[in-house]
């Protein structure tokens, strides 16, 4: 009962605009006086609990890594890259859209960093190519939502640490999916330009070229390979690798501007002080979060959640996962909602005999699809922002996208093998 007022007060706050840390933190005291606890000591204790995990160091280290890869050039290389594959074929801008952002998601983690990142050079160009700009913010914010299940992944990290897995594990089960998201929507974007007569076929192959466009690329291409293979060796931690990672970044950011002629000081230090600031926000969420799960675990919600579904069967039990990830995806940041999703639903999935890393993939996928769904619907926000079209506009173009996503999404719940074939070689 106490769980339960405290989750719909939390989804109520949300639901009239409440600011999502304050939502959790208002919530979290609601359930602190409902159960009782006549300290709120326990509310800085809980949220200091949640930030003093070692693995969450990673989390600033990889965004430190994307903000500097950009200022390096990153974004550019990889379109380019992309684009002399298969700018010879009908829809080809769209599929170097796609092609770009899954090279890019092993750079960034982050779905919005590679929305922006690679919306703001693909979708101006795709309209000028003559491509509908709903179509192009379709496509770049579809095509982003692997950032966070192709390593390396901040969710993922964040997952490993409340669902106590091995985040190198999580990452090499990500790889797989991520990449049948991306076939998918590659296929579905060239269906569509090709239905629909989008685009012009703008350039032919040339081998020459692809070859440059590859060695440019190069020095971003070896990061996610670096660090998984590196991680798997043995050769270092996630979170050494991170800072590996991002020591290689600033490296690459200064050689590279300067070598251009230019004085890379103030992209910088305008990096570092992005990193900064998303790191804060992420953190003050975890930590809100952690004491909103706290309050949730204490008031037995996770046992009723598991009382309800007895005698249902394993594919109708994630069936329901399914259902109510996506709808914690539609209002909830993709952090603190993976928080939340393993305070409520580990028990359950642990009681379904469900890998605990096939379902951090399945839960990073239902959020990454809940992205691109209103209320909240970040990715189409920001593609919708950089089209210059209304939001309106963007989630009807999205739609296809968005059942094909879920489409995928079935087959990565009822086929554990896509997520735990690579974990399992590596064991």
């Amino acid at each position: 009962m106490i769980g339960g007022l405290v989750l719909g007060s939390f989804v109520l706050l949300i639901v009239i605009g409440v600011p999502l840390v304050f939502a959790t933190g208002l919530a979290a005291l609601l359930g602190l006086v409902l159960l009782g606890v006549d300290s709120y000591i326990v509310l800085a204790m809980e949220t200091f609990e949640g930030l003093k995990s070692f693995p969450l160091v990673a989390i600033p280290l990889f965004l430190l890594m994307a903000n500097l890869m950009t200022v390096g050039g990153v974004t550019n290389a990889l379109v380019n890259f992309a684009n002399s594959l298969i700018g010879h074929v009908r829809g080809s801008m769209a599929i170097g859209n796609v092609t770009a952002s899954t090279l890019f998601a092993g750079i960034s983690g982050s779905c919005l960093a590679d929305t922006t990142a690679v919306g703001s050079m693909m979708i101006p160009a795709m309209v000028k190519e003559g491509y509908p700009p709903a179509f192009a913010g379709a496509v770049t914010a579809a095509a982003n939502i692997v950032g966070p299940i192709i390593p390396p992944s901040i969710l993922m990290v964040i997952y490993g640490f409340a669902a106590e897995q091995s985040i190198i594990k999580l990452f090499l089960a990500g790889i797989i999916p991520g990449l049948l998201l991306s076939i998918v929507f590659a296929f579905l974007s060239v269906y569509l330009s090709r239905k629909y007569n989008y685009g012009s076929v703008s350039t032919r192959f040339v081998l020459t070229r692809a070859v440059e466009a590859f060695v440019s690329a190069l020095p971003a291409l070896v990061i996610p390979a670096v660090i998984v293979i590196g991680v798997v060796g043995g050769v270092f931690t996630v979170t050494e690798s991170a800072g590996a990672a991002a020591a290689y970044a600033l490296g690459y950011a200064i050689v590279r501007e300067l070598y251009l002629g230019r004085k890379p000081w103030r992209d910088i230090y305008a990096a570092f002080m992005r990193t900064a600031i998303d790191t804060g926000v992420i953190m003050i969420l975890v930590g809100a979060a952690h004491v909103l799960t706290w309050v949730l675990t204490r008031s037995q919600l996770p046992q009723q959640i598991l009382a309800l579904l007895d005698g249902f069967s394993q594919w109708q039990t994630l069936a329901l996962i399914n259902v109510m990830l996506l709808i914690l995806g539609m209002f909830l940041e993709p952090a603190p909602a993976v928080l939340m999703a393993c305070a409520l639903l580990l028990p359950l999935v642990k009681s379904l005999g469900v890998d605990l890393v096939h379902f951090g993939v399945i839960l990073v996928v239902n959020l990454q699809i809940g992205v691109l769904t209103p209320p909240v619907a970040a990715s189409a926000f920001v593609t919708a922002r950089i089209a210059r079209i209304t939001l309106e506009q963007q989630i009807r173009a999205l739609l296809p996208f968005i059942f094909w996503g879920i489409v995928t999404l079935l087959f990565i719940t009822y086929i554990p093998w896509l997520s735990l074939v690579i974990p399992r070689y590596f064991d």
